[in-house]
């Protein structure tokens, strides 16, 4: 598996379809706000809602045949109602299992709840 197009193909990845493209038939996803679940689709709209310019970059990535571990930086504004917008940034990583055809059978994503958290509710302050 060629790891780097892969990474490049998912940072480009803009809108609900287009992320759950990157999912094989019944692939599953979880991180740590969101029980595993097979709706990667509504995974993304969710994101959309809260931070609609959300960019992922992959900073590390690395890989066997069927399986890899990335870290990413992640960057978006927080939208509320009533609010300007609070720019954030955050870091986490990824383990994914991926089938014959590189689509994603499991991704699970590892971050602090708290960084972008922090962030937001500095931005409230302000």
């Amino acid at each position: 598996m060629n790891w780097q197009a892969w990474a490049r193909t998912f940072e480009s990845v803009e809108g609900p379809d287009a992320f759950a493209g990157l999912f094989a038939p019944g692939g599953v996803f979880c991180d740590p706000v969101t029980p595993w679940t097979t709706d990667v689709r509504k995974v993304a709209s969710d994101t959309d809602q809260i931070f609609p310019d959300w960019a992922q970059r992959i900073d590390v990535i690395r890989g066997g045949e069927d399986w890899a571990v990335f870290e990413w930086t992640g960057t978006g504004t927080f939208q509320q109602q009533g609010t300007a917008g609070i720019p954030i940034i955050m870091q986490g990583a990824t383990v994914i299992a991926v089938d014959g055809d590189g689509k994603v059978t499991s991704w699970r994503d590892y971050l602090d709840t708290n960084e972008p958290m922090g962030q937001i509710q500095a931005g409230l302050k302000g």
